[in-house]
């Protein structure tokens, strides 16, 4: 087979401090084994600061297993299984179905496992139990360290607020001689009333960093005002339990109590007092309200180009939101250094919407944006079968490069000028050929959801299912055929004209070619009621 020499590496690494187990090392060792046993190392996926217990997205993870239950590759190492995923059999015995069903194999270098034999899959379910074991002991000892530290007063890590450091003897927290002065103008500021927006606004008109040195907004300065450690407080975050057993933070974060007192516990110095916050929190809560038992700000209703606006004053191109009647620049309402383009919701709404029904009927059958629309429906169908379909197309395109660069250097540089550098030139273009035939065929054995797009020309059908349309519906048909809307700055006072202020970025199709004996145009009938395959 094509891929039977050729293997992919996955590395992962929750935390990446000194003592741990370092995405190097991991590296260097997989590819050892790689090397002893005859395979050709295609790709390195990595994940950093990802965790295999928590449900996070894991970029490195998908990648890989693609690759490997798609055919690009035969063999998937991973340096330790508790590597691969911490979430037990639950998901790595999926995994192993994946990759068996593909014709794969699974290798871990420390465990010293191998699926391709058939007594490997025990071991590997013992070992992945035991590692979601191990993820949920370790958090009831973090648990366990964090409650001690607070009932000594001391700080249990992460980053102070603005204005404050760690004192490395105490632990306690101390003024920051460089940002203190700051951190109690926006206190002071907020203390007057005055909102945040114009607090960010002051101070990036000051040139005063954030924290992470960018410009301030009103979230930045919310969440400052709010930390309780900013008053002197020991911080605590809030955390529920999911449906499956794990502790999810919420985000929310308020003053801890000691248990057997209920007293609030003090951590050092602050920049604000006690009763300084309170009068703070109240201003705040005064501008938002609670729904569902969450306070959020103050209702807006649901707008049709949420996620799809954006502004274009130049150097901003920050989305733009739905504020009352109108659809306004993020980054001007968060108080950053923007003039912020403002219109009119409903006229950008109406113009939007006639030109996506106006545009779509009179697509010819081969027009690049029904290419488009069809690509991103049906990667929407389904996800994992074109995470393989991409993955196979990207390799081939790799190879088939490799390919054309090895024949020039046959036929354009020369540099196969013997006996003995043909052989090898003849040896290394027929493996590439192998490799490339095997990938295509691999490709035209994916199923593919194929159906006729020709009533996307029909105006009278169009029109009809949109009317019927909720404006979440809406939303996601508009955003298969369009990548965004650009609203430029216009006169106060003046009529908003939508062609000479709004830009619609129609969507392009992929730069990839749909393999032989697969209809590109296709697209699932549910994108209009009635649609037939």
């Amino acid at each position: 087979m094509h891929q039977d020499t050729i293997c992919d590496l996955y590395l992962r690494l929750s935390l990446d401090r000194d003592g741990k187990t370092a995405i190097e090392r991991q590296e260097t060792d997989c590819r050892a084994w790689a090397e002893r046993n005859g395979l050709t190392v295609r790709k390195v996926h990595i994940d950093k600061g990802r965790s295999g217990y928590k449900t996070v997205e894991r970029k490195g993870f998908d990648a890989a297993l693609a690759a490997v239950t798609a055919g690009v590759v035969g063999t998937l190492i991973v340096w330790k299984l508790d590597r691969l995923s911490r979430k037990g059999i639950g998901q790595v015995g999926k995994v192993l179905d994946d990759i068996e069903k593909a014709g794969g194999r699974l290798v871990s270098v420390v465990d010293g496992l191998d699926t391709s034999n058939d007594s490997a899959r025990t071991a590997v379910a013992m070992l992945a139990e035991l590692a979601r074991s191990e993820s949920k002991n370790l958090g009831t000892r973090v648990g366990h360290a964090k409650r001690y530290l607070r009932s000594k007063g001391q700080w249990i890590g992460g980053q102070p607020p603005y204005g404050l450091l760690i004192d490395p003897k105490t632990k306690k927290l101390v003024h920051d001689p460089d940002h203190a002065v700051y951190a109690r103008l926006i206190a002071d500021e907020a203390l007057a009333g005055r909102s945040l927006v114009k607090i960010a606004r002051l101070l990036n008109e000051h040139e005063i960093l954030s924290p992470r040195g960018g410009q301030w907004n009103a979230a930045s300065i919310m969440q400052l005002l709010r930390s309780p450690a900013f008053a002197g407080l020991m911080p605590e975050t809030e955390s529920v339990e999911t449906d499956d057993g794990e502790r999810k933070y919420t985000g929310r974060v308020f003053p801890y109590r000691d248990p057997e007192t209920l007293n609030t516990v003090g951590i050092g110095e602050g920049i604000i007092t006690t009763g300084e916050r309170e009068q703070i929190i109240r201003t705040l809560e005064s501008r938002t309200f609670v729904h569902a038992g969450k306070r959020r700000p103050k209702p807006e209703g649901t707008a049709l180009l949420t996620g799809l606006v954006y502004c274009a004053v130049p150097g901003c191109g920050r989305r733009m939101h739905r504020v009352g009647g109108s659809y306004q620049c993020m980054a001007r309402r968060a108080g950053n250094q923007c003039i912020g383009a403002s219109a009119l919701a409903e006229a950008v709404d109406n113009y939007v919407t006639e030109q996506f029904l106006t545009k779509l009927p009179v697509l010819e059958p081969g027009d690049p944006l029904l290419a488009a629309i069809a690509d991103r429906w049906v990667h929407r169908v389904d996800p994992e079968t074109f995470a393989k379909r991409d993955a196979l197309t990207t390799e081939i395109q790799d190879e088939e490069a490799r390919l054309a660069d090895l024949e020039d250097a046959r036929y354009v540089r020369g540099e196969f000028n013997d006996t003995a550098a043909v052989e090898r030139y003849n040896r290394l273009s027929g493996r590439l050929r192998g490799r490339i035939e095997g990938l295509r065929t691999d490709l035209r054995m994916l199923p593919v959801p194929s159906v006729d797009v020709s009533p996307m020309l029909d105006t009278v059908m169009l029109r009809e299912a949109w009317a019927d349309f909720a404006t979440g519906d809406r939303r996601d048909r508009l955003s298969l055929a369009i990548d965004r809307v650009e609203v430029s700055k216009g006169v106060r006072g003046r009529r908003i004209v939508p062609e000479q202020r709004i830009q619609i970025q129609w969507a392009k199709p992929p730069a990839r070619t749909p393999p032989p004996g697969i209809v590109p145009y296709t697209c699932d009938p549910a994108f209009i009621p009635g649609w037939q395959a």
